[in-house]
């Protein structure tokens, strides 16, 4: 897993094209399913929330802004967690350059 924080996160990161989400009614988690491969993964709702950010606009520090105002925490914990996740989404191909 350390391997993956060291994956290139791109500064403003778009989320690939062709994902459907379902969020798990009573349950913290979303899916996404890739429509193009079928393949699927299920995050919590911060991630979620992430992903749904990384829409070219937004740098991980922008993310990680709006993370920490709506689930009132630390802007540096909330910063960490944000890259965290992307480099995560950036090793699994979720996320892309513009």
């Amino acid at each position: 897993m350390d391997n993956m924080l060291n994956i290139s996160v791109p500064e403003k990161p778009i989320k690939k094209d062709g994902l459907t989400c379902e969020e798990m009614e009573g349950m913290d988690e979303v899916i996404f399913v890739d429509d193009e491969t079928g393949s699927n993964f299920s995050v919590n709702l911060v991630a979620a929330a992430v992903l749904d950010l990384c829409d070219g606009n937004h740098t991980a520090e922008d993310i990680a802004g709006f993370i920490s105002e709506t689930m009132n925490t630390d802007k540096q914990r909330a910063l960490i967690d944000t890259q965290a996740i992307l480099s995560e989404f950036a090793a699994y191909g979720v996320i892309q350059a513009d």
